[in-house]
């Protein structure tokens, strides 16, 4: 596997012409370059990157556990846009884009805004692409972002907001009147309107990830990840695993 080795440098302030999308400043953090607005105080994308930096450094050391893990997918800088139009964490690419709003209630310490990022989330998808996204599948690469988001995540964050998975998922489930097939939660997450549903859809990705990692291992999950069928991986097909992995969140049904 290829794994950059991080360089941090000073963070360095420049004006730069991005007029097409309102991001008129510029800071270089090492390897990571980042667009914001004048709205930003400069102490607020020191703390961007600070966080950033380090949720690199994290994911970039939980993958190298992984053997089988393929490396990182894109040879392109790596940016993260602060910005006043994105209402949701996104990531493209090697680019991140993050609401500017809950960037400055991050730093203003707003107590009732939105203040979840979900960083270490997009930059999972930044280091790591699943076999099955080239055909818009994203079942494994969300369950891993949510996986590790939940694992490694400093602050709550969607959709669990720190919550055990396990115990998250049984309890929307119940809210929700039932599990999703997880054949159906990327449908489900893409097109539903229902706000319960698409958390369950996310929560359910991120709960069979966990299960899949505890019960056969790192390597063997990376396997799948990059497109290893998951019966010959396995020894079970996703209907009989889903009846195990259903039969652990019965125990902790239990539980709530």
């Amino acid at each position: 596997m290829h794994m950059h080795r991080l360089v941090f440098f000073g963070l360095i302030l420049s004006l730069t012409p991005l007029a097409a999308c309102g991001l008129e400043l510029t800071k270089t953090h090492g390897e990571l370059t980042l667009r914001y607005t004048k709205a930003i105080p400069v102490e607020a994308v020191e703390m961007v990157a600070t966080r950033a930096e380090a949720g690199f450094a994290v994911v970039r050391a939980f993958l190298a556990q992984a053997e089988t893990y393929a490396g990182e997918p894109y040879d392109t800088p790596i940016e993260i846009l602060i910005d006043p139009d994105q209402q949701t964490p996104y990531q493209r690419g090697a680019t991140i884009r993050l609401p500017e709003a809950r960037i400055l209630n991050i730093y203003n310490e707003v107590k009732d805004g939105r203040t979840d990022i979900g960083l270490i989330h997009e930059i999972t998808h930044v280091l790591a692409a699943s076999f099955n996204r080239q055909n818009r599948d994203r079942f494994y690469d969300d369950g891993l972002a949510v996986f590790l988001q939940h694992r490694f995540g400093p602050t709550p964050n969607y959709p669990d907001f720190g919550e055990d998975l396990y115990v998250a998922t049984a309890r929307v489930a119940s809210e929700h009147g039932g599990y999703l097939k997880l054949a159906e939660t990327e449908a489900t997450r893409r097109k539903t309107k229902s706000r319960t549903g698409r958390k369950l859809a996310y929560l359910q990705e991120g709960a069979f990830t966990q299960f899949l990692i505890e019960n056969y291992g790192l390597d063997a999950y990376f396997r799948i990840y990059h497109g290893t069928d998951l019966e010959a991986v396995t020894g079970k097909t996703l209907e009989a695993l889903e009846a195990d992995w259903q039969a652990m969140l019965g125990a902790v049904e239990a539980l709530l």
